[in-house]
């Protein structure tokens, strides 16, 4: 029998597998690593290469194009507004908006005490609230977050400091709870808000609802589904696994060849609007590429398509 390369944690082994495929390859330079994809109503998908401070169009058809090169400007997670716009969480501190064509990029300046510094996803709420989350800190000193920018940009309220690398962020169907991958604890957190969307509830408030032990890596970024499902990516694994709404894993999402060391830096994923096709980025030897995986229901809908 052949041992795999990443093996699953002993409490994800006997989960049911759904296996991705590969749906197109970005790049077939091994060094080039993607992030950040995000649909808009056309049905294209924008993709973000950090290292490199690149943006990338994929159009139904598979049509890959570059729309965007600033190695200065590090975009991690994409989001996109209602009216069309790209936001873009950079590594390098900037919040970015740019036209869909790449065009006409602008800096959200406002900030809390200096806060975010370090900015890694972003999700809309649907009013057109922000929130982010700050790459910072250690498990030792612990010094990253959750924020959100009011809708019209001009103020940032603190959600939840103190965290050890705050990842991916996503929101509960009903807006009333966040879902943040915490990559050096390699923990999953859910934080319950009140109905202003910044407080923490006091009855549900904040619970670590998943640790995997014994694995390298940590959870990278996150999507949920209509059900309230959580897809959260694993790297350096090559997977992703399925929580459901009670923070219960159900499933592992696993990429091909991940037993043999390809495609393990599976960083994020998103939906197709008004399907369940979820679709995953991944880099590794062979070049970045997105797989394309059947999740277990329709995912929520976004922001940018209300």
């Amino acid at each position: 029998m052949q041992r795999s390369a990443v093996p699953l944690p002993p409490e994800l082994l006997n989960l049911p597998v759904i296996e991705a495929e590969p749906w197109v390859q970005i790049d077939p330079d091994p060094e080039l690593r993607i992030e950040g994809p995000a649909f808009d109503r056309e049905g294209n998908l924008f993709v973000t290469s950090p290292y490199h401070g690149r943006v990338y169009k994929v159009t139904p058809e598979k049509h890959v194009s570059q729309i965007h090169d600033n190695p200065c400007m590090k975009g991690i997670g994409c989001a996109i507004h209602k009216d069309g716009r790209l936001f873009l969480a950079c590594g390098t501190g900037e919040l970015a908006t740019m036209n869909p064509d790449g065009s006409d990029v602008r800096f959200i300046t406002a900030r809390l005490n200096g806060k975010p510094q370090k900015l890694n996803d972003l999700v809309f709420d649907a009013q057109g609230n922000l929130y982010v989350t700050d790459f910072t800190g250690t498990v030792p000193h612990p010094s990253g977050g959750v924020y959100r920018f009011t809708s019209d940009f001009s103020r940032v309220d603190l959600i939840l400091d103190n965290l050890a690398g705050a990842n991916g962020i996503s929101l509960a169907p009903e807006g009333d709870a966040l879902w943040v991958g915490e990559t050096f604890r390699n923990a999953i957190l859910r934080i319950a808000l009140e109905d202003d969307g910044v407080t923490i509830a006091s009855r549900d408030g904040v619970c670590y609802a998943y640790y995997s032990t014994g694995v390298p890596g940590g959870p990278d970024s996150n999507k949920v589904d209509k059900e309230g499902n959580l897809y959260q990516c694993i790297v350096p694994q090559g997977r992703a696994i399925v929580l459901n709404a009670r923070g219960i894993p159900v499933a592992n999402i696993l990429l091909p060849g991940r037993d043999e060391g390809q495609n393990l830096r599976s960083t994020n994923l998103a939906f197709r609007p008004g399907s369940n096709e979820g679709y995953i980025v991944a880099s590794g030897a062979c070049g970045p590429a997105v797989f394309k995986f059947p999740a277990l229901a329709e995912g929520l809908p976004l922001y940018s398509h209300s």
